[in-house]
This record gives C-alpha cells, sequence and structure tokens, in this order.
C-alpha cells in the first residue's frame, strides 16, 4: 500500500480495529525502525504523548513516524532518530496513533509498553531533543539509539 492510501485508511482501521499494521517507508528512525519493519498502531488520545513516544503523524498526504521530543497543549515536536533537526510541530489533529511494537525484517517483535522499553523510550526522546554540534557529539549522542537497537536486533 502507498503511503498516501496509508494515510487516509490508518485512522479508519484504528477507529474500527484498535490497532492497525504499517510498514516502515525510510530510515529516518534508523537504527531501531529500519525500512521494512511492521509497527503496530494504536490510538493516542489528544495529550497523551510523552517525550519518547513514537508517534505516527499525517504531513501532507503521508504518514511520518518520529519520537517525541517535546509534547504541550497545542500539539508536539517530534524529530526522527537519525535526523539532525526537529520537524515542525505537529497539531494534535493529524495525530494518528502511537507506535505500540515492532515486528522487525527477521520476525522479531519489540513491544513498547513492556519493561524496560517505555524507560529506555524516555531517555532517547530526551536525547533526541538534545542538539548535537559537530561529529563527535553526534556520534556521542547516537551511541544510545545503537544500543537500544542491539537489544532488538
Amino acid at each position: 500500500m502507498s503511503t498516501e492510501l496509508a494515510a487516509e485508511f490508518v485512522p479508519e482501521v484504528l477507529a474500527r480495529d484498535g490497532l492497525a499494521w504499517v510498514t516502515a517507508a525510510s530510515s529516518s528512525m534508523t537504527p531501531l525502525i529500519r525500512p521494512g519493519d511492521a509497527l503496530r498502531v494504536v490510538p493516542l488520545g489528544a495529550g497523551r504523548a510523552r517525550v519518547g513516544t513514537i508517534v505516527v503523524y499525517r504531513r501532507d498526504a503521508k504518514l511520518v513516524v518520529h519520537r517525541v521530543v517535546a509534547a504541550g497543549r497545542d500539539g508536539l515536536v517530534t524529530r526522527g532518530d537519525a535526523l539532525g533537526e526537529a520537524d515542525l510541530p505537529v497539531d494534535w489533529s493529524r495525530v494518528v496513533g502511537r507506535v505500540a511494537a515492532i515486528r522487525t525484517s527477521g520476525g522479531r517483535t519489540l513491544e513498547l509498553d513492556r519493561a524496560p522499553w517505555p524507560a529506555i523510550e524516555h531517555v532517547l526522546g530526551w536525547l533526541c531533543g538534545r542538539r548535537a554540534r559537530g561529529g563527535i557529539a553526534w556520534k556521542a549522542r547516537r551511541a544510545p539509539f545503537h544500543l537500544a537497537a542491539r537489544l532488538l536486533r
């Protein structure tokens, strides 16, 4: 299914079934989420995201899967784990849901609601929200993301 069709139908499937599976299409969340991984998306009520939560939101006609680095009354600020800059603020009305599980191409499933992942996600969200200047700082900031991915893969 194209990302344009997914953006249209995933909210309907979530409303009907309470969950939807989507396939990661970009490398913006590597190393934890890689292209081809299956993501179980569940509803997320407005105001219920916290730093570190991986959310799915609509940008134009596509779905974006990024980590929350700040949440407020008006919406979220997100960032891909592999990206250098945060996204533009996301209004709550564009948030589709949150990623509750990741199934790798090798068939391994990571349940993000089970310990120790909520704590790990919070730390990764905090790190993702920090700006790393220069090559060494960028690599140091990325190390925990690679460590978390090693736990999964």
